[in-house]
């Protein structure tokens, strides 16, 4: 049993962050067993090897058969995810690299195309219904893609990226403080 405590502070660790992101119980119940399989996969003892097979089961009865989603467990995937509508319909590469405080909705797929590696999707990325993440990609930080969007190119961080096939869209400019026009004052107003 003293085994399992470093594996049930690896998962409440996890968990509480994701439960912090996610309100609905099934999508804290798609998020917990996602966790579980995660810590299960990196511990190579008598105990994880137990924790694997009961993952297993689990998985295939809620994430697989009633949620339709594959998030496979060795998937790198930082804390607090965001599984809007419990996850459902979300497949996933299991080579995939997922950053911390990833919001992905529901039909999202992230996957190979080819020969090519894996996506990478960072930090702080938003995956709207139905998006599709193709090939040896990256997702930056706080970038979004957008519902039933199909990227094959990089998304640069904080940028959109829309349609088929995803194209970049370029966010508008501020002028820098020292060269602003500025705005019309009350006298102009009138």
């Amino acid at each position: 049993m003293a085994r399992l405590h470093p594996i049930w502070n690896r998962w409440r660790a996890l968990v509480r962050s994701d439960f912090e992101r996610n309100g609905n119980w099934d999508s804290r119940l798609t998020a917990a067993i996602w966790r579980m399989g995660q810590v299960a996969d990196q511990e190579r003892t008598p105990a994880g090897f137990l924790l694997r097979r009961a993952h297993t089961l689990v998985d295939q009865v809620w994430v697989r058969a009633v949620v339709g989603a594959e998030l496979p467990r060795t998937i790198d995937v930082g804390p607090g995810v965001r599984l809007p509508h419990a996850g459902r319909g979300i497949v996933l590469h299991p080579d995939a690299k997922i950053g911390a405080g990833v919001t992905i909705y529901h039909r999202v797929t992230v996957g190979v195309s080819g020969l090519s590696g894996p996506p990478v999707i960072e930090d702080g990325a938003y995956l709207g219904t139905g998006a599709v993440v193709i090939g040896d990609v990256t997702v930056g930080a706080g970038a979004k893609v957008g519902a039933n969007a199909v990227v094959v190119k990089d998304v640069p961080t904080g940028a959109t990226a829309v349609g088929v096939p995803g194209r970049v869209l370029e966010r508008p400019r501020r002028p820098a403080p020292d060269t602003a026009t500025p705005g019309p004052t009350k006298a102009h107003r009138r």
